[in-house]
């Protein structure tokens, strides 16, 4: 009975402690996120608040698409364009007209990365 308890509540204590880990996926995103805003900073120019918020903004936004991905009954399809727009809505009010116009131009592949002069 003792070995049964002490048993159950050591694969308790891996189970919660393996799930307060990011997991795999999560740390690929959070340095892919933490790559392509750091690249735009340089290419557009904005400041670091601004990059914090985006890299906390891009990070949500690829976390929920990647559930929307997994899930089994969801219109997927649906979700993940309504997940673009809430995107591009935080996109806007984070950045000024001028950088939006730059990021999304950028991130469409409209123009060539290189470092753009703002005026």
């Amino acid at each position: 009975m003792k070995k049964c308890v002490l048993l159950s509540l050591l694969l308790m204590v891996m189970g919660i402690l393996y799930a307060r880990q990011p997991s795999v996926i999560e740390n690929v995103l959070m340095n892919s996120v933490e790559e392509k805003v750091s690249s735009m900073q340089e290419l557009i120019g904005f400041d670091d608040a601004q990059a914090q918020q985006l890299r906390r903004m891009e990070l949500n936004f690829l976390l929920e698409v990647n559930k929307a991905e997994r899930c089994f009954l969801c219109n997927k399809q649906k979700r993940i364009e309504k997940l673009k727009r809430k995107r591009d809505e935080e996109l806007q009010k984070i950045l000024e007209r001028g950088q939006y116009i730059k990021y999304d131009a950028i991130e469409n592949e409209r123009i060539k990365k290189r470092p753009l002069w703002t005026n």
